[in-house]
């Protein structure tokens, strides 16, 4: 399987630091023809997620909001119940959309 979708987005985030406030995710918006980085930071104990995307040649300042909008809610949809019973976080988050 390769990692880029033939059509839509495949989001794949990995836990990558655990600290006291703060567990960080990093990974990709995999598209058809290009890979665009990300960083989810999900704040504790809140669980306020605050993600960014930078913007490059494959993705407008615009459409890297839109990016990290999408991810913002999909990385609090897959914490959230985690974040509120107090647990570990997930190790990976990855979805595919469109």
């Amino acid at each position: 399987m390769t990692t880029r979708p033939t059509s839509g987005v495949r989001y794949a985030l990995e836990r990558t630091s655990v600290e006291p406030a703060q567990v960080t995710y990093e990974g990709f918006a995999h598209l058809p023809d290009a890979d665009i980085p990300l960083t989810a930071r999900v704040a504790l104990p809140a669980g306020t997620v605050h993600t960014t995307v930078a913007p490059s040649d494959a993705v407008t300042e615009k459409r890297a909001a839109d990016f990290a909008k999408v991810v913002t809610a999909l990385v609090r949809a897959a914490t959230k119940a985690e974040v509120a019973a107090g647990q570990a976080l997930p190790r990976k988050i990855v979805r595919w959309r469109g």
